[in-house]
Order: C-alpha cells, then sequence, then structure tokens
C-alpha cells in the first residue's frame, strides 16, 4: 500500500499547457516563446473557445464543434437537453497517450455545475476513448446531459497532474 502511494505521489506534477496559435511568422514565433513562458507558469488555459487548440502535455487538443443533440428512441434528457462535444486529440510525444472521456473531461454550466460524460445511444460518431500512438490523431465525441445555461465551459484535466485547459462555449454557438 505504501509504495502504492509512493508512486502516485510522484506520477504527479504540473502539465505543460499552452494555447497552440497559427501565426507562423518570425516575429510572432519570439512573441510566441515569451507567451509559451508565461504560460507555463498558470497552471490553467482558460482563454480558449471553439476552433482552438491547446498543446496539453504533447497531446494538441482541438474543440471541433460543440452542438445539441436531441437524443434518440431511448435517450431522454434527465435534465433539459444533450451537448455533445466533438474534440481532436493528436499525439506529439514519443510514447502512447490514453485519453478518457469520463477521467479527463467535464462540462461546467454558468453556475459552476459539473456534469460528467452520459450515454447515447444514437447522434454520435465515436466516443473520444482510447490510445493514440506517437504521432497518431484520435477525434470523438462525448456526450453531456445538462440543464440550459447561458454558457458552458469543457474542462480537460490529467487527474495526476495540476492544470486544466478550458474551452468557453456560449449556448448562442451551440449548433442546433
Amino acid at each position: 500500500m505504501v509504495l502504492f502511494f509512493v508512486f502516485l505521489l510522484t506520477a504527479c506534477g504540473e502539465s505543460e499547457i499552452e494555447k497552440v496559435d497559427s501565426k507562423t511568422t518570425d516575429e510572432s514565433t519570439e512573441e510566441n516563446s515569451n507567451e509559451t513562458t508565461e504560460k507555463k507558469e498558470a497552471p490553467e488555459t482558460q482563454n480558449l473557445s471553439i476552433g482552438d487548440t491547446v498543446d496539453f502535455d504533447g497531446v494538441k487538443l482541438t474543440l471541433n464543434e460543440a452542438r445539441i443533440e436531441p437524443g434518440g428512441e431511448f435517450d431522454q434528457p434527465q435534465n433539459d437537453q444533450f451537448i455533445v462535444v466533438n474534440l481532436t486529440a493528436e499525439n506529439t510525444t514519443e510514447e502512447e497517450q490514453v485519453i478518457s472521456s469520463i477521467i479527463n473531461v467535464e462540462l461546467k454550466d454558468s453556475e459552476g455545475y459539473a456534469y460528467s460524460t452520459t450515454f447515447l445511444t444514437e447522434g454520435i460518431k465515436a466516443q473520444l476513448d482510447g490510445s493514440i500512438e506517437p504521432g497518431g490523431t484520435l477525434r470523438g465525441e462525448i456526450p453531456f446531459d445538462v440543464p440550459t445555461s447561458d454558457t458552458y465551459e469543457l474542462h480537460f484535466s490529467n487527474p495526476f497532474t495540476s492544470g486544466k485547459a478550458i474551452w468557453k462555449i456560449p449556448s448562442d454557438q451551440l449548433v442546433q
């Protein structure tokens, strides 16, 4: 038991999180290196929106879309609606990476209530769960059963390190 706790504490650390910018000029590269230093000091990246990419410990994550899904014959929301987020994860490291929609992702409403992933039998292309080989890509969708809110925040984190990537999703940007 003691060895387990020692291993767990040694695995804990701070994640390296930085927003990926699409600028490619030499001047912007110099600016980005200064921004990177600042962002690594801040454990959370919160100025993200739909379409933005963040580098989270060598995995580039992009929030492609957020939409309202009606569900199907067997899927009725217990809250007001299903929101489905579509993400792409690209492994830029030399080691296999694992993404889990249950462990790594949650959705918060404007009142700060957090919601875990739910299960839908219809309307989802593929769940964002699995291993990503070095240089590989994984794309998938994560459904949430949530009440109506003015805004939502998609949180991506690693339970063994500190830091989060947070995308802000205004309800008027949800695809119907």
